[in-house]
């Protein structure tokens, strides 16, 4: 794989100079995992930044009563709690691979001193972490404004968007290997409630489902949900 392929969706590295990405080269290093396995867990040092490079990997937040929540599901070119790293203390969350892959391991200490050599790479860095702020206060208000089968559509419509396959009829495939437990977390609720918001949208017809593979008939039925919660 040439630095041209192995970066380019980075957006963390967008605008980085040829010379700079050969650099990444030299101080960072390719680290395969399995579905299943664990990159970091929530408690670890933060020693490391890691961008994905092939594959999807969940963000989880434990809570001390040993419930868990679903922060995010990210995949090519996204990076692993990167304000844990800047923070360069504990990491916040756990990050699990929903699938096989690679990612791009960046030491702390090489990437802190990157921040401050490379203009281009802390302008990413600020607007990625503006998105995200935003990103933050909408799924807080998604989740005190609607109903389990409002976030349920908000978190299918987003993942259809991200991730989704057009099918060879209508409608969108999810194949994330998402769980009906995955889906409860992704909403803040019970794995119960979750799978009674699910059969419900089944019922209607907007979604429809086999294993950890679900269908999407229509994303914009989807988002009529959302709008009338």
């Amino acid at each position: 794989m040439t630095i041209n392929q192995r970066f380019h969706r980075v957006a963390l590295l967008e605008g980085l100079s040829e010379a700079q990405q050969l650099h990444l080269e030299d101080v960072g290093s390719e680290v395969a995992f399995t579905r299943g396995e664990d990159l970091f867990r929530q408690g670890d040092p933060a020693d490391a930044l890691y961008l994905v490079l092939r594959g999807r990997v969940k963000l989880v937040r434990h809570a001390p009563t040993g419930a868990s929540t679903i922060l995010d599901v990210l995949s090519v070119g996204d990076d692993l709690d990167i304000a844990s790293v800047v923070e360069g203390r504990m990491f916040g969350t756990s990050a699990r691979a929903l699938s096989d892959g690679m990612a791009w391991r960046l030491p702390t200490v090489a990437f802190r001193r990157l921040l401050a050599e490379w203009p281009p790479l802390a302008g990413n860095l600020l607007r990625l972490m503006a998105v995200r702020q935003r990103q933050t206060v909408e799924s807080l208000s998604a989740l005190a404004s609607l109903n389990i089968e409002g976030r349920l559509c908000r978190i299918l419509s987003d993942l259809c968007r991200r991730y989704g396959i057009v099918g060879v009829c209508r409608g969108v495939i999810l194949d994330l290997g998402l769980t009906r437990q995955d889906f409860a977390d992704l909403t803040g609720t019970t794995l119960e409630t979750g799978i009674r918001g699910l059969n419900r949208l089944r019922s209607q017809g907007l979604i429809q489902w086999e294993g950890r593979r679900f269908f999407v008939p229509d994303v914009k039925g989807l988002e009529g949900v959302i709008a009338a919660a």
